[in-house]
This record gives C-alpha cells, structure tokens and sequence, in this order.
C-alpha cells in the first residue's frame, strides 16, 4: 500500500485527460478528505485503495474510467450529479458511511458485485445509460433509487438488501434479473411491482 495525500491524489487526477489511458493509482492509502467537486477529471484506477475519510466527487466529470474496486471508504462516497464519461465501477468494496450518487450520470457500467455498502445508497435520479449490477452487494441501510432510469439492465443476482428498499418510477430498459435477491425490508414482490419495465423480467 503506498501513501498519498489528498492533494497530491488531487494534481494527479486533474491532469489534462488522454483519450484511452487511465491513471494507475492502484493500492494507494488516502490520507485526507478528498474534494474533488466540479472538477474534469482524468481515467483512473484506485482499485483497492484505502481512503481514511470521505471522498467527494459531487458534480465532478470523470473523463474516462472510474475504476474504485475492492477499495474501503472510511467515511462514505459521495457524486451528486457527476458524470461518469465511462464505467463506474465498486465492485468489492467496502463502502463505510452513506454512497449518494442522487442525479449522477453514468455513460459505461455501473458495477456495485460484491460490495457492502454499510449505511443509506441513494441513487435517486440515477441515468445508467448502460447495466446496473449489484450481483451479490449486501445493503445494510436503506436505498432509495427512486426515479433511476437503467437502459441497459439491472443485474441484482444474490443481491441481499436488508433493509428498506424504494424503487417507485424507477425505468428499466433491457433485462432486469432478481433472482436470489433477499429484502429484510418489504418482499421481492413489492419491489418487483415499484420498477417500470421495458424488457424481460426474472424473479
């Protein structure tokens, strides 16, 4: 694991962007809040980072890749309508504090297999022009997804929510799989029934 501050973490991603490239930034400790709002920023991977206290990307607009997987936020993520010019991607990682990514805008994937996101997700207002997977992220607080559009799919194989789950109005275009799924919360079913859906459904 290598040391970098937030500033330094900072410079490195407001880079003037290359088409193609991503940052290799992998395995890095996070020392610092991270503000990174409102900011172009470059592709870059993170993957298995520790960040020590929050990072905020609230309006911010990824370039290229966002890759953060299999990292630990100490203190939440936050990405209120940014723009994710490519995929987002969370898989794996532990997610302490709230995720609000309300408005946000992915362009690629949004991946959240195999997170655990301890507090509230709120994906309110989500654009996920590609899939949305959460294949086997356990949820412990509540998720609001409330007026999402996913026109590539929803992905919730295994997926274990085990609280209260609201989805009213949320569109699904493409394949919406909810096989396995598990809500501590209201049943499947009522879930099922908030979506409106534009494609094959399995439960």
């Amino acid at each position: 694991m290598t040391p970098i501050t937030s500033e330094a973490l900072r410079a490195a991603l407001t880079a003037p962007f290359v088409p193609g490239e991503a940052l290799d930034l992998t395995q890095r400790q996070v020392t610092g809040p991270v503000d990174l709002c409102g900011l172009s920023l470059s592709g870059f991977d993170l993957s298995g980072s520790v960040f020590e206290h929050n990072l905020d990307l609230s309006g911010a607009t990824c370039l290229g890749l966002t890759w953060l997987k299999a990292c630990h936020f100490t203190a939440g993520l936050r990405g209120m309508e940014s723009v994710f010019g490519h995929d987002l991607r969370l898989d794996g990682s532990d997610i302490y504090g709230d995720l609000n990514l309300r408005g946000a805008e992915m362009c690629g994937t949004f991946v959240l297999d195999d997170a655990t996101l301890d507090g509230t997700t709120d994906l309110r207002d989500v654009q996920a022009l590609s899939s949305l997977s959460c294949a086997r992220a356990v949820f412990r607080g509540d998720v609001d997804m409330s007026g999402a559009e996913c026109l590539g799919g929803v992905w919730a194989d295994s997926a274990c929510f085990e609280s209260h789950v609201k989805a009213l109005q949320t569109e699904v275009h493409g394949r919406t799989w909810l096989r396995n799924m598990r809500v501590g919360g209201p049943s499947p079913r009522h879930f099922q029934t908030q979506l409106v859906t534009y494609g094959y459904l399995w439960d």
